[in-house]
């Protein structure tokens, strides 16, 4: 399950605490994809030529996270949280309907320096995006809300990324929480489909990952 429902418990641009110091050293992450000659460039969300993509691009996100939050919420009211879980691991992303005057968005991702899913494995500029929201977790700063990221690599259009940080709320902990809190048969289940979980032990509101949207900044439909 995702951690996302964060979105429903934090009041919005309120930072959330984190236990940064038991967060593993990204050197022993694997490297994640990163294609010959990609260069990774952080782009000021407020810059006129990407702040209004850095706000569509976060409401995309909110969107994808009600919709995350209804799903899982609905499961977990209805079934054991071990059966939720059974459920639950098989949604993916899907990507939003087009609007007009609006880039087309390519990808929806959720990623973490800690992993449930391996699926959603972090590629390198995911890595520098968590390592920059890490880094200013621990300096004691409060994070960016939203992260613009361009990706250029050669013979390949430009990528724009606009990453957001989530928490893990209380309803997530069923599941992302203490394992020896976990009710009946949810620990089995994880184990069945995550053997390889490193997402649990967090406490509420503690720092969970991102959910990044990509765009393709060339694309985008107008009305004729």
């Amino acid at each position: 399950m995702t951690a996302i429902a964060v979105a429903a418990d934090t009041p919005t641009g309120t930072a959330a605490p984190v236990k940064v110091l038991e967060y593993i050293d990204t050197a022993k992450l694997p490297a994640g994809s990163k294609p010959d000659g990609a260069v990774f460039t952080f782009m000021d969300a407020a810059d006129p030529t990407v702040a209004d993509l850095a706000q569509y691009g976060s409401r995309v996100i909110e969107d994808v996270g009600a919709k995350l939050i209804t799903e899982t919420t609905r499961e977990l009211a209805t079934k054991p949280t071990a059966e939720a879980v059974s459920i639950l691991h098989l949604k993916n992303m899907e990507l939003p309907k087009r609007v007009l005057n609006r880039p087309r968005v390519t990808a929806v991702k959720f990623t973490s320096l800690l992993l449930r899913n391996p699926k959603n494995q972090p590629d390198g500029a995911d890595i520098a995006a968590l390592d920059k929201i890490r880094a200013q977790l621990i300096a004691g700063n409060t994070p960016d809300r939203v992260i613009v990221q361009k990706i250029e690599v050669p013979n390949q259009p430009v990528e724009l990324r606009v990453y957001r940080p989530i928490a893990a709320s209380k309803s997530c902990l069923s599941c992302h929480g203490d394992p020896s809190t976990f009710g009946p048969g949810v620990k089995e289940a994880l184990a069945k489909y995550y053997p390889d979980d490193k997402a649990v032990d967090y406490g509420a509101q503690e720092w969970r990952g991102v959910i990044r949207v990509s765009f393709d900044p060339q694309d985008t439909p107008s009305q004729k």
